[in-house]
């Protein structure tokens, strides 16, 4: 017997349909984009996780002082807080702590022990006093990355 053709509403879409945004496109498209226009993405209420994490992911190679408060909005979104640092971390700029640093009374839970780490790779020393304290959090994974971002920001002993 043959088969019946499949509805096209009960089609899988391929993957390179499921990989873009309607308004900003595929990740090639989005990582095209100059500057000012990747931080539009990030402002734009309308994109899509996808287009903003693409662009966060563009950002981390030509991201600079101007990109740091788009990205430290994203800090405490659940799904884009680990692309916005991603995009910060190599940031030579230190506003990017200063985001970082700031995002701490902001973020709870895994969002938080992401942004300890961040902090720890930066190794921001201003951060320490502020990290000092979260060794003392009820969160083992939050105290375990406080200990973990001081080991990496002070001086071996």
């Amino acid at each position: 017997m043959p088969q019946q053709p499949v509805q096209a509403s009960r089609q899988k879409p391929v993957a390179a349909e499921m990989m873009k945004d309607d308004k900003y496109g595929s990740a090639a498209q989005i990582m095209a984009l100059p500057l000012p226009k990747l931080v539009a993405v990030l402002q734009d209420p309308n994109a899509s996780v996808y287009a903003k994490a693409k662009a966060c992911q563009r950002l981390a190679v030509v991201g600079d002082k101007s990109t740091v408060p788009a990205l430290a909005s994203l800090l405490p979104h659940a799904q884009l807080s680990h692309y916005a640092r991603i995009a910060l971390e190599p940031m030579p700029d230190r506003s990017a702590d200063e985001a970082l640093r700031t995002s701490l009374g902001k973020v709870q839970g895994k969002l938080l022990v992401g942004v300890i780490s961040s902090i720890g790779k930066r190794r921001d020393r201003n951060a320490i006093t502020a990290i000092e304290k979260l060794r003392h959090e009820s969160d083992g994974d939050v105290a375990g990355a406080a200990d973990a971002a001081l080991a990496r920001i002070r001086p071996p002993l």
